[in-house]
């Protein structure tokens, strides 16, 4: 896999060269601060343009038959939140032309323009706005349905207070509610002018198609880079146990854990390695402490956020089983100091991590999201962190045990009723 880095005027292109896929896959990525009323804005955007129909193309069938003319090409939206930074994303997917015509480039490229640059607008509004704009409402309220989506926002907003990982769309819904056609039409044409341009292209791509087609693409936009360049965030909360009941048999019980006073090396390498121990792997202290001898969850595991540098244990449990099964994930918590604990799990764990980080090549989604996180901060590569955690040892993960704070414990309480 080869990467070159092209900045132009008013956009930076990102060449990833790799023979390992058949399609050839554009990422355009627009960034800027985040702005909690805008990036509602996005996410009614990521929903409306690519089905309001374009001057070429008047409606969302006639859209469906050129992409599906074009070897069944893909187009999609969406918008999303990093650390302090905002994004809306448009990709495209379509069939590498070698292995059908060379003019698949210029009409793809020519279809993925006219879907962002030429959408059907009236009086400064959009076509498709009101049945949009109540799905995404809809959407949104039946978070509430999905218990362990709803459980991690009610989590979040307690763990994560004050910062922007703590924002809540469901509790946000009047905003949603507020939004206007004219306003969004105004949010559009800021990717016009105020957002920082990435265009990451990954195949076995013809380059000086690409840059024809690039250059072609995005003729008209300027950039503007008004993006934080510090992604990572302090988290400042003290411990506490929150619960909140709802309707169901199960529980979920969800706990946050803070690391504190890391070093570079902790948090961008031993910490994956620590929570891959504690509970994403099949032999986890986890899963073995509180799953498999005591039978009190029916699934438990751990994530890092490495921008916050914390990890959240994920458990689904009844109600009844809280204290016990809190008991042991401290005393979980509390085996990673001891040498002789990670002895015996280290080396799997690290096949485990291998095997993911294999996987990596194979997911063009992956690729560009490490690209483009480089974009704002020293992130290391898959290949310094395959031979950073090949040479750990058990010391540094229980080192690093040593700096864990258990801060949040949030129970979503599972209340029988007579519907359930």
């Amino acid at each position: 896999m080869e990467y070159k880095k092209i900045k132009k005027d008013n956009y930076t292109l990102h060449l990833i060269k790799t023979d390992r896929f058949k399609t050839i896959n554009v990422g355009l990525k627009f960034t800027k601060l985040y702005d909690k009323n805008e990036f509602c804005y996005l996410k009614l955007l990521e929903r409306v343009l690519p089905m309001n129909g374009t001057k070429k193309y008047k409606n969302v069938n006639e859209i469906t038959k050129k992409l599906e003319s074009l070897y069944n090409a893909g187009i999609t939206f969406r918008s999303l939140i990093t650390s302090k930074n905002m994004s809306f994303e448009a990709s495209l997917r379509f069939i590498n032309p070698k292995y059908t015509e060379m003019s698949i480039y210029n009409e793809t490229f020519d279809m993925f323009r006219e879907i962002i640059v030429n959408p059907i607008i009236k009086d400064n509004c959009f076509n498709v706005f009101d049945v949009h704009k109540e799905n995404l409402i809809n959407s949104i309220n039946n978070v509430k349905d999905n218990m362990g989506a709803y459980g991690s926002l009610l989590f979040n907003e307690r763990f994560y207070k004050d910062t922007i990982y703590a924002e809540n769309n469901y509790k946000d819904i009047d905003i949603f509610k507020s939004l206007t056609n004219k306003q969004l039409y105004k949010t559009y044409l800021k990717l016009f002018d105020s957002f920082k341009i990435d265009v990451f292209v990954i195949g076995d791509y013809d380059e000086e198609s690409v840059l024809t087609n690039v250059d072609k693409l995005l003729k008209g936009f300027k950039e503007k880079d008004n993006t934080s360049k510090e992604l990572y965030i302090d988290i400042k909360s003290k411990y506490k146990i929150d619960k909140e009941e709802y309707p169901a048999n199960q529980s979920i019980l969800l706990v946050g854990l803070t690391l504190k006073d890391l070093t570079i090396e902790e948090r961008d390498y031993q910490m994956l390695l620590y929570s891959t121990i504690l509970g994403s792997m099949n032999n986890s202290v986890l899963f073995v402490n509180v799953r498999e001898k005591n039978s009190l969850c029916y699934h438990i595991g751990s994530t890092i956020n490495r921008f916050t540098k914390t990890i959240i244990i994920d458990s689904g449990i009844n109600k009844e089983n809280f204290d016990e099964t809190l008991r042991l994930i401290k005393e979980s918590l509390e085996s990673m100091k001891d040498e002789s604990v990670i002895d015996s799990l280290i080396d799997n764990a690290k096949k485990t991590l291998n095997i993911a980080f294999n996987d990596f090549y194979e997911n063009p989604f992956k690729i560009v999201n490490y690209y483009y996180l480089r974009e704002f901060t020293n992130i290391p590569s898959i290949e310094d962190r395959k031979k950073y955690i090949d040479n750990m040892t058990s010391k540094n993960v229980s080192d690093l045990a040593k700096k864990i704070d258990i801060k949040e414990v949030f129970l979503l309480e599972g209340v029988k009723n007579e519907e359930n």
